[in-house]
């Protein structure tokens, strides 16, 4: 391909290179160079590619593009920003793969998984040919495909809720040719801001809720919500949670292309006639022009939401009711999403901020009976510390009893992370401390009672624990099974 056919669409600010070169290859990475490759120079938070630009060319790259000038670099294509530049060039390579597929984007703080699952359930019942790229895995057509950017210790993008543009593209590349009509996604806020999807046209964004989350890298709140409305500012059509006060914010800014959902607001969609327990959950989904039963067998009141998403977005679609439902009802797990281990009483999920963390526990409270309830967590290290505490005094708060653990530590101490933990615990609340995972695990499963409850959070589908030796096999279901005795 061209260079000048792989930098359609760029924003490019002054160009020496011979943009008739045959291009082989777009990299971002100065190791991946081979011969007739183009290096985009991207400048990160630790290390300015730029820097690696003439080992780039060395290795046989025949163009580099990057937002400054480099000296020495005789085929260089300085541009408006070069992530942004990445991503469409990746999707030019390709030949705009999503280009005659549908593509739903979800985000928000929570639930950006299990909306996704929701939506691509009921578009395959529906016979549609659609593809899912999910933080729990990647599928096309209902087969799970591996391209480094699921849960595998081995995996390049294993950590990332958006893979990367290289990744990203050649992923919607196989759905293209699978024939795939639909691709359902989840659209992360380092996603948005770094510009991974900018060679992506986005039919319609799903926005569940926005709480404090990440703020390490976004810096405040306004931030990360700033991050989010970009996917809202060029897709066709939104449909949005105004039960949340940023999602109301979104609905009011483009309110001549939203759909709005609510449990308790006034709104186009409403859910009402609510009822949940262990079992699941049912309702009514209302609106002017529909009725629909819904039944779901996830338990918990974000159920309700993330149904109610799901369904509205199928609505949209055009997609007939009765899949609608059929759809929701054949969602019976997704993985790390208060997942039960068998016929015990525990459950893991996902949940690694606070919101999360307190809707799960009142949700798994209202279905108690009277059993007392364990909560298991850590919090990440390297990653935002403020929450630390807080989750510390929700989990002290909500359950019966606490037990605090690692999750996660990459180069942090993991002791130090504990202790921003403990800062938030509520005085006289009963917990205990175990920093290794594991033995954790091993303890809470020996010692719970049959009125008890158990719920391991913060992992999920995770299957693997990243310390400062970097990347290890860590999956809780093994080591509940070791705990009872069943390996």
């Amino acid at each position: 391909m061209k260079l000048k056919e792989l930098l359609k669409g760029v924003k490019v600010i002054t160009s020496c290179a011979d943009t008739d070169t045959d291009i082989s290859k777009v990299v971002s990475d100065s190791r991946k160079t081979v011969k007739d490759c183009v290096f985009v120079a991207i400048c990160g938070g630790k290390r300015d590619g730029g820097d690696y630009a003439h080992d780039a060319v060395k290795n046989g790259a025949a163009a580099i593009v990057s937002e400054k000038k480099i000296t020495g670099i005789k085929n260089l294509v300085v541009v408006e920003n070069a992530r942004s530049a990445l991503a469409i060039m990746q999707s030019n390579y390709y030949g705009d793969p999503a280009k005659d597929m549908k593509v739903i984007a979800v985000t928000g703080t929570n639930g950006k998984t299990s909306v996704s699952y929701f939506i691509y359930n009921i578009l395959t019942t529906a016979g549609k040919r659609c593809g899912l790229i999910s933080t729990v895995e990647t599928l096309i057509n209902g087969e799970k495909m591996d391209f480094g950017g699921g849960g595998a210790v081995t995996d390049i993008c294993s950590a990332m809720t958006t893979p990367d543009p290289e990744t990203l593209y050649k992923i919607l590349d196989v759905m293209r040719k699978e024939g795939c009509e639909y691709v359902v996604m989840e659209a992360s806020s380092h996603s948005l801001s770094q510009h991974r999807l900018d060679g992506l046209h986005v039919n319609v964004a799903v926005f569940t809720n926005l709480s404090p989350e990440h703020l390490d890298f976004h810096g405040d709140m306004e931030n990360y919500f700033a991050s989010k409305l970009i996917l809202f500012e060029n897709c066709d059509t939104s449909i949005v949670n105004t039960d949340d006060e940023y999602g109301k914010r979104i609905a009011e800014k483009y309110k001549d292309k939203t759909l709005t959902c609510s449990l308790t607001e006034k709104s186009e969609y409403r859910a009402e006639q609510i009822k949940c327990g262990s079992d699941g959950c049912e309702y009514l989904l209302l609106s002017d022009d529909a009725t629909l039963r819904i039944n779901s067998v996830i338990c918990g009141e974000y159920t309700v939401y993330n149904t109610m998403l799901g369904a509205v977005c199928a609505l949209y679609l055009d997609i007939d009711a009765a899949f609608i439902c059929e759809g929701i009802r054949f969602t019976n797990k997704i993985s790390g999403r208060l997942e039960k281990y068998k016929n015990y009483n525990i459950y893991i999920d996902y949940a690694h901020t606070p919101r999360a963390m307190e809707n799960v526990i009142k949700s798994v409270r209202n279905f108690a009976g009277g059993k007392k309830i364990t909560v298991l967590f850590g919090c990440g290290g390297d990653r935002d510390k403020t929450k630390r505490g807080v989750m510390g005094r929700i989990s002290t708060s909500l359950a019966d009893n606490t037990i605090i653990t690692s999750d996660n530590p990459r180069t942090e101490d993991p002791y130090k992370i504990i202790g921003d933990i403990l800062t938030g615990v509520v005085k006289g609340k009963e917990h205990v401390v175990i920093p290794d995972r594991k033995e954790a695990i091993k303890y809470a499963v020996k010692t719970m009672g049959k009125d008890e409850i158990l719920l391991l959070l913060g992992k999920g589908h995770e299957n693997y624990e990243i310390t400062g030796n970097g990347k290890t096999s860590f999956d809780e279901r093994e080591i509940i099974a070791e705990a009872l005795g069943e390996k």
